[in-house]
């Protein structure tokens, strides 16, 4: 009985082994196939880079001008508050839609970056307005990564979703790195005022690309079924 010879090194694989090899390779880049996406995730970096370079040069800044150190905790521990607010997002996205919500909630971040940029570059800016003002900031920015999760959940295909979420997640994990970097080097070489005009930026470039994402309708209630109160869902 013959014995089959082994297969040689360097043998060409089969086309389908071939083409198999390809998709795993090209899998994780599948999600910009679907049109939306391809505006989710730049608004989703720019929306994560504004929010880390922001977070520096304002820390930064209280730090400096307050010399503080538990001025500065203060600071950081504000931009946490918006936890308390995050029922109320999820409840809103799912009566109005995760995109209209996501919209308004980036419209007010770069609205107060706007507010901020204004007073810096006047000169009237004060560590009371950075409180203030971050901490509105703070209150909508918590909510935003599960805004953006319950948006990708909602328009793209099932069999992309794990592609999509690992994509999603490096947009929080290069503004870390990256994002910092720009914002350290922003307010160490020009300042306040213009390193806040590159976030402003930021913000209303997302926004702009928030728009071009699809809209996700609304769950309608079954038929016959009263809708529950706001006050019912928010409990």
């Amino acid at each position: 009985m013959v014995q089959p010879e082994p297969a040689l090194r360097g043998t060409v694989a089969p086309p389908h082994r071939r083409r198999a090899g390809a998709l795993s390779r090209w899998a994780i880049l599948a999600p910009f196939r679907v049109r939306s996406f391809c505006f989710q995730f730049p608004a989703d970096l720019l929306t994560s880079w504004g929010s880390e370079v922001e977070n520096l040069v304002l820390g930064w800044y209280v730090l400096v001008a307050t010399g503080s150190v538990m001025l500065l905790s203060l600071f950081w521990a504000l931009q946490y508050l918006g936890t308390l607010l995050a029922p109320a997002f999820g409840m809103a996205g799912d009566r109005f839609g995760h995109r209209r919500i996501i919209c308004a909630m980036r419209a007010i971040c770069a609205s107060l970056a706007a507010t901020m940029m204004a007073l810096a570059l006047s000169g009237v800016l004060k560590p009371v307005h950075v409180f203030v003002i971050a901490t509105a900031s703070g209150l909508v920015r918590t909510s935003d990564q599960a805004m953006r999760n319950a948006l990708i959940g909602a328009t793209m295909p099932t069999d992309r979703l794990m592609a999509t979420m690992g994509l999603s997640r490096s947009t929080g994990d290069s503004a870390r790195i990256a994002g910092s970097l720009v914002g350290a080097g922003l307010f160490a070489v020009y300042g306040m005022g213009p390193a806040y005009v590159v976030i402003t930026g930021f913000y209303l470039t997302g926004l702009l690309l928030t728009f071009g994402v699809a809209a996700a309708r609304p769950v309608p209630p079954p038929a016959g079924a009263a809708r529950p109160s706001l006050w019912r869902d928010l409990r």
